[in-house]
């Protein structure tokens, strides 16, 4: 049973996510120049005074939310067994991870159509999000054992995201279950592909 914080949490983040997508559909449609904080308010009727309580500005709001979090997948690392090798560990958070992503990858679509119109729009954001990623999961992959160094540490969480993405993208292309995929992807790259 939710609480009424949790309720509120969870009706302010599909509210933000609606406005989101009013967006995004506006830009799609009409271009970006039609993207105007009084035209995405009046798409996702709203007034304009209650976009800004959720964004900051209208191209605040055609970037797609993170689909995952630094801190996530720090905890993600620190619930494994201390003892477990950096790849058996990373091959067990990809899987957390890509189960909670797989269901609503279709819902990207509209966001990876507009990076692929714009790439403009997202390439700032994305760059922080990865160095933000990086920078904070990278210490915790560091420790863990079997870790050799700094560049054996940054190939292993580069390659588990590839694994990661590509298992939930062909998932989403077969309607494979994105587990088997992202086995069949780490049994490759244990193989050396």
């Amino acid at each position: 049973m939710e609480s009424p914080e949790q309720r509120r949490e969870r009706r302010r983040a599909e509210k933000r996510q609606a406005i989101r997508l009013a967006a995004v559909r506006l830009a799609l449609d009409e271009g970006l120049d039609a993207v105007t904080v009084e035209a995405v308010s009046a798409a996702a009727d709203i007034s304009p005074r209650t976009f800004f309580n959720y964004f900051a500005s209208k191209e605040e709001a055609l970037v797609m939310e993170p689909i995952w979090r630094p801190d996530d997948i720090v905890a993600l690392l620190a619930d494994r067994p201390a003892d477990e090798p950096a790849f058996l560990s990373l091959k067990a958070v990809a899987r957390e991870l890509a189960v909670r992503v797989r269901p609503v990858w279709d819902t990207m679509q509209p966001f990876m159509e507009l990076n692929n119109r714009y790439p403009e729009l997202a390439a700032r954001a994305r760059a922080a999000d990865q160095t933000q990623i990086m920078e904070t999961v990278l210490g915790a992959v560091r420790a863990r054992p079997g870790v050799t160094g700094g560049i054996h540490a940054r190939m292993l969480l580069i390659t588990t995201f590839g694994a990661m993405i590509s298992a939930i993208q062909e998932s989403a292309a077969t309607d494979e279950p994105v587990e088997e995929l992202l086995d069949e992807a780490f049994a490759l790259l244990e193989r050396g592909l």
